[in-house]
């Protein structure tokens, strides 16, 4: 087995590793970064770059009532901060924008972003491995010395004073979906780059890591079924971010849930997961498929996206017409026509909250012809279930760490939150900040990344063994 010495080892090189790694040299360590991918930047790159976050925290508390209070916190109050990090880097970032009702963000070109930040980290001296997948860590008197991982040419052992976890959840791990999520892990669309696998989180649990709640939550968005077809680049054109203002059917031609829950369409699409097939229909008129509602283009370009992409589009004059070609999707005509029809019947009378699924909010009737009925799939980004922290971002031990159940009725001095020597987690590793409501990958990034870094350097230098 080949061997490495650092200060710090990052295992991971999309956002939240690439902070942390960054700061870590900074700050005067010695820094090696492991990336499983053939590339640095991992869903960075995906995106449209918008480092974003909750404007208050009032706010944050009414849209994501669940989760790590203290995390979520946290994040908010350090986006500018990191912000101004990304700006001091040299990287250019758009003037401040308001995101939805309740965020907002600046944006930045994601591969600029990357490079900007290795550019940094080569010239500070940092080593990076590209296609080195960690395996394990690397245990000494059962502390986390380092880690044990495998590239072409066979293990390499990196011992270092701190790790840092940020391989970015396991949306990719087809076994830990099933056993979380959905039973239709196959169905789902991997909606994010394909090396996040799980790694740091199974690393850390059979180290002796407690995990958070949560692991059956996920951030993502539906996508035209298929037989749409489209590359990872086409990710943010194919998506159907209208289910909020859309009825949505599954393929028994039921509602399954209230569309409008959350803060965007994350909560539809994790609910869509659990349907037959991961695979729902979304219904629109001609009114709502020209409104913007809260997506920054209407409907309709998504539907016009999803038609030229191949994926399963119809269109009618009436409902019944509509229900009628749903039937050559194998939708029993009968019960979406009964489903639609129930639903404009109770909110054209102002009985939404009263549907079962309730629909409490954009309660709006669909009247208005054309109709339009996509077939979607779910689609995971990442996973919001992960590793429990501290706020200096150590990784806690299970065996010594209490429920952390917001229920839990226990006194004070019963309660004890106790890390693992030597270890750290960033970004999607992290569980329990982005629950059934989202507040921005790449903020918790950023931030979380950016303290990993920091509080792995003061322990590589002052925590001795």
């Amino acid at each position: 087995m080949r061997r490495q010495q650092a200060d710090v080892v990052v295992v991971g090189a999309g956002m939240a590793g690439l902070c942390a790694a960054l700061t870590a040299i900074d700050q005067g360590a010695d820094v090696v970064v492991l990336e499983k991918g053939s590339r640095v930047g991992g869903s960075m790159l995906l995106s449209h770059g918008l480092i974003w976050t909750f404007s208050d925290k009032r706010q944050l508390k009414q849209e994501i009532p669940d989760g790590n209070e203290a995390l979520q916190e946290l994040v908010v109050d350090g986006l500018t901060a990191g912000h101004t990090w990304l700006e001091e880097l040299g990287v250019p970032l758009e003037p401040e924008t308001s995101f939805e009702w309740y965020g907002r963000g600046r944006a930045a070109d994601p591969r600029t972003m990357a490079s900007t930040i290795m550019q940094r980290f080569g010239e500070k001296g940092g080593r990076l491995h590209l296609r080195t997948g960690m395996q394990r860590l690397l245990l000494s008197d059962d502390q986390v010395a380092g880690v044990v991982a495998f590239d072409d040419e066979g293990s390499l052992a990196v011992e270092a004073k701190s790790s840092v976890l940020a391989t970015g959840g396991f949306q990719g791990n087809t076994g830990l979906i099933t056993q979380y999520i959905t039973p239709h892990a196959d169905s789902l669309y991997l909606r994010s780059n394909p090396w996040s696998t799980g790694d740091g989180f199974l690393a850390a649990t059979r180290a002796g890591a407690a995990a958070t709640t949560h692991l059956n939550c996920f951030y993502g968005h539906a996508l035209a079924a298929p037989p749409a077809r489209f590359s990872h680049l086409d990710f943010s054109n194919l998506t159907q971010r209208y289910g909020q203002v859309a009825v949505a059917l599954n393929l028994e031609g039921q509602r399954f849930v209230d569309e409008s829950e959350g803060t965007g369409e994350e909560a539809l699409n994790l609910a869509l997961a659990a349907q037959p097939n991961a695979t729902g229909i979304y219904v629109v008129d001609a009114s709502i498929a020209s409104g913007t509602g809260h997506n920054a283009y209407p409907p309709k370009v998504a539907i016009d996206r999803a038609r030229n992409a191949g994926g399963p589009v119809v269109s009618a004059d009436t409902l019944e017409e509509l229900a009628d070609k749903l039937a050559n999707w194998s939708v029993p005509a009968d019960i979406a026509l009964g489903s639609l029809r129930s639903y404009n019947a109770a909110v054209r009378e102002g009985r939404g909250r009263a549907l079962f699924p309730s629909r409490q909010r954009n309660a709006v009737p669909l009247l208005t012809a054309p109709f339009s009925a996509v077939m979607v799939r779910a689609g995971i980004t990442f996973t919001c279930g992960g590793l429990q922290a501290d706020l200096d971002m150590n990784v806690l031990r299970r065996s010594l760490t209490s429920s952390t159940l917001s229920l839990t009725k226990a006194d004070m001095d019963e309660v004890s939150l106790t890390p693992m020597a030597n270890l750290y987690a960033a970004g999607c590793d992290l569980g329990a900040i982005s629950t059934r409501g989202y507040l921005g990958g790449l903020a918790t990034a950023l931030v979380t990344g950016r303290i990993a870094g920091a509080s792995a350097t003061h322990n590589a230098k002052y925590n001795k063994p």
